[in-house]
């Protein structure tokens, strides 16, 4: 192995006297049987949370399975890699994920995070196999575990640290529920969808990245449908309080009604506002999600934010009165002024177009014009500023 190659390959040192020189015992591979059977279980379960009621593909197991790439002297150090196809690659990444980080929690003695695709029941299996990972070690023994990629700080399992590794892994708390009492399975939704928020972190290798929205929630996102984004993502990478607004398009999974992860990403936008009162409210405009009304209102496009913003910096200008600023259904900016008098507005439309309206106190209906030109709206804004 040189340098060079990905860090997705998954290294697993195995020392002492019995494996120097490189040598892998074959009673020693099922260790290496454990590690693919956990991947596995995460694996299908998430395939089969995302297609309820449908049966497991044929090929799916021989896909998420692990091949020895290569085998370094002075120890048996492995180093796995996936066996590729490109159907499962998301179910194996994000399995690969989940097995990695409980292994090394339980072994570090931090809080075993929780796998939401799993039930109770698949749960229980998945520590229980994790469990059993090191078993074939004897005293002078051990398997050095790089859960972060293969140069990353190890975790050491031994029999000493399998002792209470294992009792984490298996504690009985939420095993002993009746299977009446077991949580139902969350409600998994898909659709096109946008959202905004700040890239925090990008991996370049397992094409992902993590996408914190306005108020704290953080969605993982895959693009592996669009490798060629990863420049435009690195440009908008940085932390959540710094990080320029960016708008992601893509196939949305929900859970439960919440926004859960980019399943594929399609479009990838950086949004900018000024560092105004105005800017702070098209911030949350563009923040909205479809069906923000909940019924089957648009997402406000960022045609109509910018075009909105162009206009709010003109009444600024002219010193008029601050105006209300709303979403339409159709994905459009309604900037108002409203008053016992007269009620005017300019409803910006999804598309860029300014639909301007008045109407008096004094009138039974309304004036309404159409313009896509931004002076012409600007123009009806002065007029009742003069």
């Amino acid at each position: 192995m040189t340098d060079e190659q990905s860090p997705d390959l998954k290294r697993v040192r195995l020392t002492g006297a019995r494996f120097e020189h490189g040598r892998l015992p074959v009673d020693s591979l099922v260790e290496l049987q454990k590690y693919q059977q956990v991947v596995r279980i995460a694996a299908e379960a998430e395939w089969r949370r995302e297609n309820p009621d449908q049966k497991l593909p044929a090929d799916f197991d021989q896909s998420v399975s692990l091949t020895i790439q290569e085998i370094r002297e002075g120890s048996a150090d492995v180093f796995l890699a996936f066996e590729q196809h490109e159907t499962y690659v998301s179910y194996q990444v994000e399995a690969q994920d989940a097995a990695d980080s409980v292994l090394a929690a339980a072994y570090r003695g931090e809080e075993l995070p929780t796998i939401p695709s799993l039930t109770p029941q698949e749960d229980f299996e998945f520590r229980s196999v994790l469990s059993q990972f090191g078993q074939t070690l004897t005293e002078g023994q051990s398997i050095q575990f790089y859960p972060d990629g293969p140069d990353s700080t190890p975790v050491s399992i031994t029999v000493e640290t399998r002792e209470q590794a294992v009792d984490r892994l298996l504690a009985l708390e939420g095993f002993l529920l009746n299977p009446d009492d077991a949580p139902s399975k969350s409600a998994i939704g898909k659709e096109e969808q946008s959202l905004v928020g700040r890239i925090t972190e990008l991996n370049a290798d397992k094409l992902t990245y993590l996408l914190v929205l306005s108020d704290g929630r953080e969605l993982k996102g895959f693009y592996k449908n669009q490798p060629s984004l990863l420049d435009d993502f690195k440009l908008v990478l940085n932390s959540a309080a710094e990080g320029p607004l960016t708008r992601i398009t893509g196939d949305l999974h929900s859970r439960d009604g919440q926004p859960w992860r980019f399943w594929t990403t399609d479009v990838l936008e950086q949004i900018q506002f000024d560092d105004t009162v105005w800017g702070a409210r098209l911030t949350e405009l563009a923040s909205l999600t479809a069906h923000w009304d909940g019924g089957e209102s648009a997402q406000v496009s960022s045609v109509a934010l910018e075009a909105a913003q162009m206009l709010l910096r003109a009444i600024d200008k002219v010193g008029a009165e601050r105006p209300g600023v709303f979403p339409t259904e159709e994905g459009g900016v309604l900037i108002e002024w409203s008053s016992p008098a007269a009620v005017r507005s300019v409803e910006v439309l999804e598309d860029g177009t300014f639909e301007t309206f008045e109407l008096s106190s004094s009138q039974i209906s309304g004036s309404h014009s159409s313009t896509s030109d931004l002076t012409e709206a600007i123009a009806f804004v002065k007029a009742d500023d003069a």
